[in-house]
This record gives C-alpha cells, structure tokens and sequence, in this order.
C-alpha cells in the first residue's frame, strides 16, 4: 500500500495509470473507483468503493474530477479547488480528459499533479504565514493604528456591504492592509467619526481594490471619498489571463495566495445562521454578521488582495502590452464605466406600467387563440391533459402527430426539433401565435419585469458595466438588466427609457466600424478608398463584385439585394466563413431574387480578393501566428489566447483560427469605442455637465445619453471628437463616421 491514492469515478476509465504517468513520475500510488462499469451520473447508491474503510490509511487522497472530489472530500467546485490540499488529505484535481475540449486547462492540471511530490517530501505547501490582523472599533484602537496607516505609501482597501448598490445598501467597515499577511478592519462608526483625516489618507496614497469600480464607487457616493490614484488586481489579472471568469478574488486567493479557502468557513457560518434564525439564505446579508467573523474575513479580502498585488503588477509591468492595455484603457475604462452606472437610465414608470398591463393582455390573448385551435383541442383529447406551450413533448406531438408538420430538423438526440427557427419555417398559424406568445413572455419576464423591480427611487435604472467580462474586450452588462441584450429593434422596451422635461435621448454609432478598421489593419487601398471617398460602403462592394454599370450612390435604391448580398459576402469574409456558409447567409438575407451557388459563393470571394490583396494577406499571416503561437495581440495590447488552435481536431483548430482573427477586428472597434466614452467622460466632469449631460449605457459600438436640450449640439460636436480622436488606426484624411439620432425616448430615435 502507498501513501498516494487517485481515486477515479469509474472502471469504465481503463486508461487511469497512463493519465498519471502522464504528469507523475517515480512516485508510487494506488488507484480505486467510485463504481464498476460506466452511468451516466453517479448517485450515492451506485458508489461501490467502501469510502469510510478503503481509503482511510491513505494520507493523500487525489480526487480526479468532481464526482470523486464529492463523494470521497464531501465537497463541490473540482476547478475551484484544483491542486488545494484540503484537510491536509485531499488533492482535487480536474479530470484530465477535459483537456480535450478545454486544453487551455492543461498548465492548471500539470501543476495540481506537481504538489504530490512536494507534499511527499514532507513540504506542507497549506502552510499558512503569520497573520496579523485587528478589528478598529474604539478610538483608542484607532490611535494605535493611526501612525502606521499615515506611514503607508500604498494602501489595500476592501469595503464590506449591506448591498451590492449603494442606492439600497451601506457600508458596515474597511478593511486596510499596508503589507501581506497584514490587516486593519475599521468600524463604519470610527470611518464615519474621522472621515476627513481617512479622505485626506486615501486622497494622498496608491490605493490598490479588487473590482476598484464597487468600493470606490460605494466610498464615493456614500462618504465622499476620492481616490486620485488607484490601482486594480482584477484588472491586472485580466491582462495576464483573460479567460470570462477567473477573476474573482476568493479563485485567486486559492490559487496564488497561502489563504486558502477562506470564504468556506464564512459560507459554513452563513448557513448555519440562516437556519438558527429561519431566514432565507438569499436575504441574508453582511450586516447579519457579528463582528468577531466579520473582520477576519474583511482583513483576509485586503490581505489576499495585496498578495495578488505583489504577484501580479510586476508580471503586467514587464510586459509592454499589457502595461498600455492597463493603463491606457482598462483603468480609464473603469473610472468611465463607473460614471456610467452612476447615471444610471432614465426610466418612464407609467409606460413601465402600462406596458406591462398590455403585455398581460396580449399573453392571455395569444395563449388563449392557442388554447382554443383545433388541434390543441385534438391534442388534448388525444392525450387526456392539458397542453403546455411551453413543452417541447407536446408541441413535437401537436406539430408532428397532429398537424403532420414535415420534419426539417432534429436535435442532438434525434428527435424532431421545435426551435424558433423551425417554427418561424412552418408557415403555420398556431406555430407563429406560440412563437408571439415566447417573445412576448420573455420581454415581459426578462426585461419588463427586471426594469420594474430595478428603477431606484430616483426613477432611473443603474445596472453594471464590466470591462473584464469578455475574451474579445467588448463590454458586458450586468445587474437589473443586461443592457447588451436589450433586442436591438424592440421600441416597445426602449420606449420605457424616456427622457426627462428639457432632455433628450441622443444615441451615437460607429458607422461600419468593424469594416473600417479591418480596413486600417490590413492597409487595404481597395477597402480604404470606400471611406476615402466617402461612399456606402457595401454599394461600393456590390457594384465591384456584381458589374453593376449604375454609379455607387445608385445601387442602394436600384439594385437593393445586391447590395445585401454584397454585406454578406463582406462579413462573411471578414469571419473566415466558407463558400457554403456565405452562400447559406447570402440567400438567407435576401430579400428577392435568384440565390446564389455554393460554386458562384468561391467566385465572389476569390474576386473579394483579387481586389482586397491586403487584406487576404492580413488574414493569412494573422491565421499562421495563431497555428504557430496559439495566441495573437490585438493593437491595443490584449492577448487573446488559444489553445484550441494546437488541438489535433482540425475542426476545432480550426474555429480556434477563426475566432482569433475576428478577435482582432471586434476588439478594435469596442476599444475605440471604450476610449471614446472615456474622453467624453473626462470633457463631462471638466466642464461640469454631470446633471446636464449623462451617459448611461454602451453597446456595441454605440453610446447612449441623456442631454440637456441646450447642450444637444455642444454633445454632438464633443461625443463626435472623443470617437474620431486619432489612435493611430485613423485613415488619413477619413475618420471612423459617427452617426447620431435624437429623440424624446430611446426607442423613439430619428437621425439627426
């Protein structure tokens, strides 16, 4: 018998010791199963392994993958805790296999298995330093500390909360750390009874935040505390690993601080109260706490995020990328997406109100045509229970069996599919009323209902902005609602942002921003003299691609499906799709006319590029750095990795490839943006237009503001600056354009 023992989930898995003599070498071990011979999920009745009796002499237990990391530690989150020693007995690790669809993970299990020689050599890798940590709630407490904080040149600061908003929570204390290993929690009370000397401390020191945008937005807005210099481990994390996330503070305490699963222990209290105190878990709250768990775990947060600090600012300051990336746009971003969410939407509760009245009417309407049809009524009888449009059982029986609809697509498992794009196809009445009665339900339940439960006192909807939320560094949304998946063309959702008396609602886009800059990184002449000479961009195409004989301001009113064919082609092309794929888009967007041939789809993108030479040749360098490297740099500086691009599925590499080179394209335009929005922030706040002049979301590549009706052009011209500003990705002569509408609400916009 060894010391080491992996413990797989099944017997199934014969391959068990080729895996760990993959990472392990001269290290004897053992190998047990939870149960013999393969399930699809493992139930506490399968379990074959006797686990109190079989495993109870072995001092390292090295469970592979989740289902053995539950039944045997008694514990979720295998990824989470990847290469943890828990209990000074178990090693979770996750299951190698997944490195097939994930090879990014392969690093992440290489080191896990690495801590068991290191664990057997007797080096406790759990070890936790010396901690020093106090809880400041008296005044001579705080006198104590007072020289120490003032000697500090940088500063962690971490706030606990009642709420994840200021509008509707406080703040209970601040957690402060000079130094690793060391924290200060302060009392609200003594925060609040010093509060000029603690906004002259952080006024004149680095502060250093882990999501710097919530404490500093709560200090701000709730105390009045400024922090001229600041500095961020999430961001920094994000330019070092941009993996959506991975960034959380307690993930990265495990993995890169001696602070181990802090947040367990606090979890574990939690839930121990709430059933004490019969309360339910999602009402419970950080004022909830007693002080004596509180502060421990607010030091560990400071504590954990100067460790994070140390380790990674030297990693992103060695990197000229990632420095400029940082700098230049994540910690200007941050700031500018702060005001953002401050702003915060201007929402029209009576339309609120009476669009969810009619949304009601219209469910029970269409839900009613459904209940009533024929063959509901036969489905019904035929099955002796009620019909669920909501089933995708009864609508295969009421289409197929009842209706006799045609198959035209199936799912994964075979059986016949009742998507909305196979709904939308039948052409069938009682198919478009459940597809009506699916939108509807969905506007009313995601968007309505979210606005409702979500305007502040102050009728405006604050939601959350996040510049670390997406591998391709467009923005993300988050909160009462996800503004990016607003549906761009409903007015009736869009109608409930409504300015105020002496406001308007003023939208800016990028004009064919992703074209545009497609154009300037491949310095392709034949794409840049579109915009040179100012011309419609995919007129200018159609007429090059089809031999139109009309001038290029003619072909949008004369030959409009050519014109649409042409802006399929484009981006089709500009997204590495293939001949099929194009042709498949071309005559699914065209309106009329004859579709075109997977053979006439290769002709027009070999003619594309016999006059777009530049930008096939950008393509094809910009696909061998990514098969060669796995990686590749956008022009601001982010790394996009990818490790599916090694992957010995050439389908996968190949999506891998893809995705790289539309990264590089996707991620130009948001920046410039990002940027945009960040100078004209910084012009708002100059000149003291915060009341008068208020952004409140981004999307894409449009911004969106409230503005005060006399302050409508001054907006105009200065949003317009802001987006053009030369970045080094100007074409000469031809900035990105800039497009504006105007209107009394954002769904009721017209072009200014």
């Amino acid at each position: 018998m060894s010391d080491v023992c992996f413990v797989f989930p099944s017997t199934a898995e014969k391959d068990a010791n080729k895996i760990i003599d993959k990472y392990l070498k001269n290290v004897e071990y053992d190998v047990k199963y939870l149960h013999s011979g393969a399930k699809e999920k493992i139930l506490k009745k399968d379990i074959d392994l006797d686990i109190e009796n079989e495993l109870k002499d072995y001092k390292i237990l090295v469970c592979i993958g989740a289902e053995s990391l539950k039944y045997v530690a008694g514990m979720t989150g295998v990824q989470k805790y990847n290469g943890v020693f828990l209990e000074k007995r178990y090693l979770p690790i996750m299951h190698p296999k997944i490195t097939i669809i994930k090879p990014q993970l392969e690093d992440e299990i290489q080191r896990a298995f690495g801590q068991i020689p290191k664990l057997l050599s007797g080096e406790d890798i759990g070890k936790k330093a010396d901690k020093d940590y106090c809880f400041i709630e008296t005044a001579d407490q705080f006198s104590k500390y007072k020289q120490e904080l003032e000697d500090a040149p940088t500063l962690v600061v971490d706030i606990e909360t009642t709420s994840v908003s200021p509008q509707t929570g406080t703040i209970l204390g601040i957690a402060i750390s000079t130094r690793p290993h060391q924290g200060l929690y302060v009392s609200i009370d003594i925060v609040n009874a010093n509060k000029k000397w603690f906004h002259m401390l952080f006024a004149n020191r680095k502060c250093i935040f882990h999501n710097s945008k919530f404490d500093t937005n709560y200090m701000e807005t709730e105390l009045g505390f400024e922090f001229p210099d600041y500095e961020d481990t999430m961001l920094l994390h994000y330019c070092l690993e941009e993996a959506v996330g991975t960034h959380g503070l307690k993930p990265l305490a495990l993995r890169f601080t001696d602070l181990g699963d802090y947040e367990r222990e606090l979890d574990e209290y939690k839930k121990s109260w709430a059933r004490k105190n019969k309360v339910k878990l999602a009402d419970f709250n950080y004022g909830m706490l007693p002080s004596d768990i509180l502060a421990p775990y607010a030091c560990k947060d400071a504590d954990a995020t100067f460790q994070l600090y140390v380790k990674f600012k030297p990693l992103v300051d060695k990197s000229e990328e990632f420095n400029r990336l940082y700098k230049t746009i994540l910690m200007p971003a941050t700031h500018a997406m702060k005001r953002l969410e401050k702003n915060g939407g201007p929402i029209d509760i009576d339309q609120v109100t009476y669009l969810t009245e009619q949304y009601t009417i219209d469910m029970e309407e269409c839900l009613e045509e459904i209940m009533m049809s024929d063959a509901v009524q036969r489905f019904e009888r035929t099955q002796g229970k009620d019909f669920n449009p909501n089933s995708t059982y009864h609508l295969r029986e009421l289409f197929f069996n009842i209706l006799n609809m045609k198959v035209s697509k199936k799912t994964e498992t075979g059986a016949p599919s009742t998507d909305k794009e196979v709904l939308a196809n039948m052409g069938h009445p009682l198919a478009d009323a459940i597809l009506d009665l699916r939108e509807k339900t969905k506007l009313a339940g995601t968007y309505i209902s979210n606005i409702r439960n979500g305007v502040d006192k102050d009728g405006r909807l604050r939601s959350g902005f996040n510049v670390h939320g997406t591998t391709s560094g467009r923005l993300s949304s988050s909160g009462n609602l996800n503004y990016q998946n607003i549906p761009r063309d409903n007015k009736d959702i869009k109608k409930l942002f409504r300015a105020r008396p002496g406001y308007k609602i003023i939208q800016c886009d990028l004009g064919t921003a992703e074209v545009y800059y497609a154009a300037m990184l491949s310095g392709d002449q034949f794409l840049q003299k579109a915009f040179i000479d100012k011309l419609d961009f995919h007129s200018y195409v159609a007429k090059q691609m089809f031999n139109l004989p009309e001038e290029v301001n003619e072909v949008k009113k004369i030959h409009p499906n050519e014109r649409q064919y042409a802006k399929a082609i484009t981006f089709g092309i500009m997204y590495q799709a293939g001949p099929a794929k194009i042709a498949e888009t071309v005559n699914k967007d065209a309106k009329s006319g004859e579709e075109i041939s997977v053979p006439q789809s290769k002709q027009f993108i070999n003619k594309y590029f016999s006059e777009a030479k530049m930008l096939k040749k950008f393509i094809d360098s910009s696909n061998q750095q990514i098969e060669n490297h796995a990686f590749i740099y956008s022009f601001f500086g982010r790394k996009r990795r990818l490790p599916e691009a090694k992957s010995p599925n050439q389908g996968v590499a190949k999506h891998a490839i893809r995705s790289g080179v539309n990264f590089l394209v996707q991620s130009v335009a948001s920046d410039i943006n990002i940027l945009g929005v960040v100078d004209l922030i910084t012009w708002i706040e100059d000149n003291d237009y915060l009341n008068a002049i208020l952004p409140f979301t981004v999307v894409h590549d449009s911004i969106v503001a409230e503005v005060r009706e006399d302050l409508v052009d001054t907006y105009i011209d200065n949003a317009r600056r802001c987006i053009q500003k030369d970045r080094g990705l100007t074409i000469p002569g031809c900035p990105i354009k800039v497009d504006f509408e105007i209107g009394p609400s954002w769904g009721e916009l017209e072009d200014v």
